[in-house]
């Protein structure tokens, strides 16, 4: 089965913003569908530059609105997270899929990088749709 056949199932139109877009936009873009687990980031020619998966934006809200504290392994990431404006500050590289890919392969990318979502790309990297995990599982495990 192929990414192209299922991606469109739970997530109508994925979660984009801008590189430039401020923190509070990502989460503003999350919001609109609680089923989203990542938003993408995207430059001005709206190629994919990035992913941010909701673990960094509840990483983020951690460091940003709620942590007192921090652990020495955890103060690197809390002082990058504390000087971050925009989206691209606190962005993974970019993460994805292709309409014509197996979802076996889409799964095993999600299972490595622990995200629950990819976005699916055209050829010329801009994002398309997005691949939620559900899709996945539900597939895969229909009779």
């Amino acid at each position: 089965m192929k990414v192209r056949d299922i991606h469109r199932t739970i997530t109508i139109k994925p979660p984009i913003v801008f590189e430039e877009d401020s923190i509070e936009r990502v989460v503003e873009v999350l919001l609109k569908d609680p089923r989203s687990r990542s938003v993408y980031i995207v430059n001005k020619k709206e190629e994919l530059m990035g992913i941010i998966p909701t673990s960094i934006v509840l990483k983020t809200t951690h460091i940003l609105k709620g942590k007192r504290t921090v652990a020495k392994e955890d103060a690197y990431d809390a002082l990058k997270i504390s000087k971050a404006k925009m989206a691209k500050d606190i962005m993974l590289p970019p993460i994805y899929v292709l309409e014509d890919e197996d979802i076996v392969d889409a799964l095993e990318a999600m299972v490595a990088e622990k995200i629950e979502e990819l976005p699916v790309v055209d050829e010329n990297k801009k994002v398309i749709g997005d691949l939620n995990c559900m899709e996945i599982i539900k597939n895969l495990w229909s009779k």
